[in-house]
């Protein structure tokens, strides 16, 4: 079984970073304003007053954003498998997901502003059954350098996993042809399994 590992860009730290600023930095300048508007009537020693506690208070987030940006990129890693994908991730808690080929119904790459322009990085969102209902997707594999020669990657891998899992899911009818593949079977057993589930 050929396992391919990945970790985040480096890239993708320096993207949370930016973030953070970006965060911290509004939270000051929308401090600032309220403080000109009440100090037109209370005096701009208030103003002063308002944009220097955002400013503290802004910094004490930023700083621990980033000292905890920097041990949630360290936990992140992606292993991509013959049969399924796995994400591990946590600070605090680890967390190791499993997605199987089997339950996969979509993969999609996605790119922000600052991805692609400042950063050249992306991200890669597996949908599966379970989630296709929902706007978000079962998993995102962050931060990738070359996300679109992951999402080749992956795509072949599921090819030949759906290919290989054919002739022992498919049904054959009278003339030789599959009546219901694997992609098929498998969201059948997924609506079964919810609907056990609500009927409980």
């Amino acid at each position: 079984m050929e396992t391919l590992h990945i970790k985040p860009s480096a890239s993708y730290l320096r993207k949370l970073w930016v973030t953070y600023t970006i965060i911290a930095l509004s939270v000051v300048l929308v401090a600032y304003l309220f403080g000109l508007l009440v100090g037109i009537d209370e005096g701009m020693h208030v103003t002063i007053a308002i944009t220097i506690y955002a400013a503290i208070f802004a910094g004490l987030f930023w700083i621990t954003a980033v000292i905890l940006s920097v041990f949630y990129y360290r936990s992140l890693s992606y292993e991509i498998q013959d049969d399924e994908i796995i994400v591990r991730v946590g600070i605090a808690t680890k967390s190791v997901k499993h997605v199987p080929y089997r339950t996969v119904t979509n993969i999609s790459i996605k790119r922000g502003i600052l991805d692609r322009f400042m950063f050249d990085i992306g991200t890669l969102a597996v949908q599966t059954a379970g989630m296709s209902g929902t706007s978000g997707a079962e998993q995102s594999l962050v931060g990738l350098d070359d996300v679109q020669a992951i999402y080749d990657d992956v795509v072949g891998k599921l090819r030949e996993f759906r290919g290989a899992m054919s002739p022992t899911t498919a049904e054959e009818d009278t003339a030789g042809g599959p009546v219901r593949g694997d992609l098929t079977a498998s969201m059948l057993e997924e609506l079964r399994a919810i609907r056990r589930a609500v009927e409980k």
